[in-house]
């Protein structure tokens, strides 16, 4: 899942971050490494009754390098 979806799924980053119970550094960390973590991608997935469902591949993998 990309954060581009959960952002449009939510309406707005900030409502990802209050949904998340996270702080918006983190939302920033994300878009710069390209990817949001797996754990949260479930949370988000739980949170959207699957309606957002998270990627199949460990995205840390996929990204290493950034």
């Amino acid at each position: 899942m990309t954060l581009e979806e959960a952002e449009n799924y939510f309406g707005s980053l900030y409502r990802v971050c209050k949904e998340l119970k996270i702080k918006q550094p983190n939302i920033t960390a994300w878009r710069k490494k390209g990817y949001i973590p797996l754990l949260q991608q479930y949370k988000i997935a739980e949170l959207t009754e699957g309606e957002l469902m998270p990627d199949e591949i460990d995205p840390k993998l996929i990204h290493k390098n950034k």
